[in-house]
């Protein structure tokens, strides 16, 4: 007689198991070393019954790099206030974004520049219904941008108020969004070669400069 159907809280603890097995491996060696084979081992199964829960690597991987938005979204929290006006919001949620993603730059690398990007959302998601306790306390705003994968619709989300405030079109709030993004992961492969806390400061405090300069520019336009 064969095993009954997982139940939802079932299958959702072995995904957890496959994702927590990532993450561990992704802290050890670094996320371009990990492989399907890896992970299996550290589960203790075969690589064959990955398969059953994860479309392949990238899915896997995507999945346990999220994980490392778990701190973020606490210090998200604590230093972004819903009464807040939207120039501090934006500034605010950069700053604390940058101190995050810093301290591993390749991981977010991965995350939001490449691979098959138009999925994110698709996990993120997915990711918060089995971690549910890592939103607790985000509401409003700060919800749909933590519930959102793709980093362009995150920014906007606290970009386009603050932009109206400053005066730009429409047009000219998505180009505002494409620059700051690609200024961001220039920054973001800096960190790579950064091992000292000082220096991810610097380079923070130099990205929220150029930041105030691309929107303070609005004013003279």
């Amino acid at each position: 007689m064969g095993r009954a159907k997982y139940t939802e809280e079932e299958r959702a603890a072995i995904v957890a198991s496959f994702i927590n097995a990532a993450r561990e491996l992704m802290d050890e060696s670094g996320i371009d070393a990990v492989s399907i084979r890896k992970v299996a081992n550290k589960v203790g199964c075969s690589s064959a019954m990955l398969y059953l829960y994860f479309t392949d690597l990238d899915e896997l991987l995507t999945l346990a790099a999220v994980s490392y938005l778990e701190d973020y979204c606490k210090d998200l929290v604590l230093k972004v206030d819903e009464e807040e006006d939207v120039e501090s919001t934006y500034y605010r949620t950069w700053e604390v974004f940058c101190r995050h993603t810093f301290r591993h730059p390749r991981v977010f690398e991965r995350l939001f520049f490449e691979g098959d990007t138009s999925r994110l959302d698709e996990l993120v998601k997915e990711y918060y219904s089995i971690y549910p306790r890592q939103l607790n306390n985000i509401s409003g705003s700060v919800l749909k941008m933590v519930l959102s994968g793709d980093l362009a619709t995150r920014n906007m989300s606290v970009l386009e108020p603050y932009a109206q405030k400053l005066g730009y079109s429409q047009d000219e709030t998505s180009l505002l969004n494409d620059i700051t993004l690609s200024y961001f992961r220039t920054c973001l492969e800096r960190a790579e070669s950064l091992e000292d806390e000082k220096d991810r400061a610097t380079l923070r405090e130099e990205f929220m400069r150029g930041l105030r300069f691309l929107t303070h520019r609005s004013t003279d336009r």
